[in-house]
């Protein structure tokens, strides 16, 4: 009998992983994630940007909740296998504070504009937890959106 997505562990793993995202828990996230685990944040230059480590990673979520203390994250689309699980998203939000490091350095003051990305995440799991999530964003849309000057 093969099994279904209902019974994958990975496909669980990333429900929570969404759900603590979509709670703003930091904390939470961080326990699903592997000690080495990395955000490859594919949003420039392949060359120039390292992926973030689980330390920095840990810094970036609080910065973004901090800017967008309301915000809705909608997985619309899930594809799940035993190792890899693949969700496209939408995030909308208003940036009512500063969106400073890891994300924007120097910080992005509040502009109180209101954005709507897409993206698609890919998470590589191992052993029950997450061991990369290559995150691909629409920085395009994102920059415009906040009024980013380039």
């Amino acid at each position: 009998m093969s099994e279904t997505h209902q019974d994958l562990p990975s496909l669980a793993l990333i429900n929570s992983y969404v759900a603590a995202l979509c709670q703003r828990d930091n904390g939470a996230m961080q326990a699903l994630r592997a000690e080495a685990f990395v955000l490859d944040w594919v949003h420039s230059d392949a060359f120039a940007n390292q992926p973030l480590t689980d330390q920095e990673t840990s810094q970036f979520w609080p910065a973004w909740f901090a800017a967008f203390p309301e915000m809705d994250y909608q997985v619309t689309r899930t594809i799940a296998a035993e190792q890899v699980v693949v969700t496209q998203w939408i995030f909308t939000g208003t940036q009512l504070n500063p969106l400073g490091p890891p994300v924007f350095d120097p910080p992005q003051a509040a502009g109180g504009k209101s954005i709507r990305i897409r993206g698609v995440s890919v998470y590589d799991i191992h052993q029950g937890l997450i061991q990369r999530e290559t995150m691909y964003i629409d920085l395009a849309t994102l920059w415009v959106e906040l009024g980013v000057a380039l």
